[in-house]
């Protein structure tokens, strides 16, 4: 199997219709981790930061080791208890602590996806604040294989390789092709916003905007019909923008 480093970027190109990854109202949470904080006909965000998910996972771990220790040795005379055994829990309780302190002090990380400037802002590993600001077009986004421990193929995603600081950036592994068509879509200005209730209010005003421009034809191909709103919209751009 070929590294993704030796890959070709991936195209900006609309390959998949909209199915999984529309953006409901719902989902927009701000402030919270790893959810989106915004999504309208300006930017579209999402947070990045580490969540509390690893935290819990060993700290039940732990938890678990300690109980069953116990219920093991429950009933047994004092001196025949092996009270080493629970210095096995101090392993995952490490860890487990480790995370949490991860979970505060990390720098918040956001993707921002800039529709209007054509601009894509992304943050670099771990600890680091920086976020990088590049234009859309210049971005490298590579195919990979998911794992297993055993380093059995469990599927794909996709992430960023960063050029210039020569480190990768995954962006998601859960339907990654249409994940990539939705952020290409979302990324081309010209036409309209991708399907969800999210940009449902935003659309008449993205509509006047394009139309107020001509409706410049689509920076992007799509492999389907991208359609307006109502089929009135449509009719009006077909005549204004021919497409």
């Amino acid at each position: 199997m070929s590294s993704f480093w030796k890959n070709k970027p991936l195209e900006k190109v609309i390959r998949y219709p909209i199915k999984y990854h529309q953006i409901h109202q719902e989902k927009v949470k701000p402030s919270r981790r790893l959810e989106i904080q915004e999504a309208n006909d300006l930017f579209f965000v999402t947070n990045e930061t580490q969540a509390l998910s690893a935290f819990w996972t060993y700290l039940s771990m732990s938890i678990s080791i300690v109980l069953l220790f116990f219920l093991i040795t429950l009933g047994m005379s004092k001196d025949k208890i092996n009270l080493s055994v629970y210095f096995i829990a101090i392993i995952p309780l490490t860890i487990a602590l480790f995370h949490l302190i991860v979970f505060f002090l990390v720098p918040v990380k956001e993707i921002v996806l800039d529709r209007m400037n054509s601009k894509i802002t992304y943050p670099r590993l771990f600890g680091n604040k920086e976020h990088r600001t590049i234009q859309f077009d210049s971005l490298h986004v590579y195919a990979a294989m998911t794992t297993s421990g055993d380093f059995a193929v469990t599927g794909k995603k996709i992430r960023i390789k960063d050029r210039k600081y020569s480190y990768t950036w995954d962006l998601e592994s859960t339907y990654p092709e249409e994940y990539w068509s939705f952020m290409v879509w979302y990324m081309d200005k010209n036409r309209p916003l991708p399907p969800g209730t999210a940009f449902d209010e935003y659309r008449q005003q993205d509509f006047e905007r394009r139309k107020a421009e001509g409706f410049p034809k689509p920076l992007y191909p799509s492999r389907f019909e991208t359609p307006e709103a109502t089929p009135a919209q449509q009719r009006e751009r077909k005549k204004i923008g021919g497409w």
